[in-house]
């Protein structure tokens, strides 16, 4: 995938019900309107894939870049939860 292919989403941060950051959760990826899982990638070079569902760091973040040709849908888990 080229540079310029991808889209940004910078650092994203997620945070529990309580205001915490999301240590352990899982961002998962589909094609929009499907239950299909979608690549994204940890950096703008699209040289590295993301793991699918996403694993949040301990400050709760994650890097993600997106293909700007598709429309995601994404689904934030607790870290106990399996595919959604």
């Amino acid at each position: 995938m080229a540079a310029t292919a991808l889209a940004p989403l910078a650092v994203q941060k997620f945070f529990d019900s309580d205001g915490n950051p999301m240590t352990g959760g899982q961002l998962f990826t589909y094609t929009a309107g499907t239950s299909a899982k979608v690549a994204t990638w940890q950096e703008s070079t699209g040289t590295t894939l993301n793991t699918n569902p996403i694993i949040l760091d301990w400050r709760g973040e994650a890097r993600i870049w997106l293909d700007p040709l598709l429309t995601y849908k994404f689904v934030l888990a607790p870290p106990t939860e399996t595919d959604p």
